[in-house]
């Protein structure tokens, strides 16, 4: 890459670490101590005045809920020129109260109310259409068209869990990336929690069939306005999330399996147990299944 490109991918990627740390509402301070550097480091950063090394960087992005490369990807196409027409371009996206469902249980499992959820969805949507906003305005694509599906529901669930633990009024902490439980508890009544994402009506997997509780995301592609038709050829770039499920799931819950091109061993939780877990937010604008009589689907409850 010739020195002038790299100059600015390098002054790109700072940009977006301190868009994303604002959208956050993160301060120098916390960002530094979530990335395990000094507060000076992070204010040098942002001015321009230093150049992070590949393990400060890394350290960064992974604080912020995403991976290195996604965000060095992300730098390579962002043009830092303002361009007011897209200014308004993205309108912030809420998800509906009527949405969360048996709350009780999810005070129950989890000791936070349905509020928490729609705080996290927010902040999920708010971070990636901050980044969106700056690939548009400069005529490139959005997130979703730029990385793989399966590093898109990873960031995805790292946002949401962030969310959780930001609106959980000193509950819930986030654990450091790839550690096991994604919610680490800090008081009671909160407990170790699992995070799982899946896309449309796939099920939640992971690596290990692990026992415990498990609060698990599923979201669909569908356009900025929010329109969605299913069907794989007509998936959009906007992630909008349709179902949310918490309960306890014990090792014996997990179908194993060890395909060949697979990752590696995964765990998917079987569909009968993932069914009966309680539901506690159902958008029906945006199921994935093709609808019963009242707008239920195998898991409604």
């Amino acid at each position: 890459m010739e020195q002038n490109r790299l100059d600015l991918v390098i002054q790109n990627f700072l940009a977006i670490i301190k868009a994303v740390r604002i959208e956050q509402q993160l301060t120098l301070e916390q960002l530094a101590e979530q990335a395990g550097i000094h507060r000076t480091m992070v204010g040098l950063l942002e001015r321009h005045e230093r150049v992070p090394t590949i393990q400060v960087a890394n350290q960064i992005a992974h604080a912020l809920g995403f991976s290195l490369s996604d965000l060095v990807q992300m730098a390579e196409l962002i043009s830092l020129e303002e361009n007011s027409k897209y200014s308004e371009f993205l309108k912030p996206r809420k998800p509906n109260r009527l949405n969360i469902r048996n709350e009780q249980t999810l005070l129950e499992l989890m000791g936070i109310e349905g509020s928490v959820l729609l705080e996290a969805i927010e902040y999920a949507y708010g971070v990636l259409d901050t980044i969106d906003r700056k690939l548009i305005s400069s005529q490139s694509p959005v997130v979703a068209e730029l990385v793989e599906l399966a590093n898109f529901s990873s960031m995805l669930g790292n946002l949401l869990g962030s969310g959780i633990a930001k609106s959980s009024e000193g509950l819930y902490r986030r654990n450091r990336p790839h550690a096991y439980p994604d919610l680490l508890p800090l008081k009671a009544p909160a407990v170790d929690v699992e995070l799982k994402m899946a896309l449309e009506s796939n099920k939640p997997k992971g690596h290990l069939p692990k026992a415990g509780v498990y609060i698990t995301f599923r979201y669909v592609l569908g356009d900025r306005e929010g329109n969605f038709i299913r069907g794989k050829e007509n998936r959009g770039n906007t992630a909008w999330m349709w179902e949310i499920k918490v309960g306890y799931i014990g090792e014996d819950d997990f179908a194993i399996s060890n395909t060949t091109g697979d990752s590696g061993k995964t765990a998917v939780i079987k569909t009968d147990v993932h069914n009966k877990m309680p539901l506690v937010y159902y958008d029906p604008r945006f199921l994935p299944y093709s609808p019963r009589k009242g707008g239920i689907y195998p898991g409604f409850n």
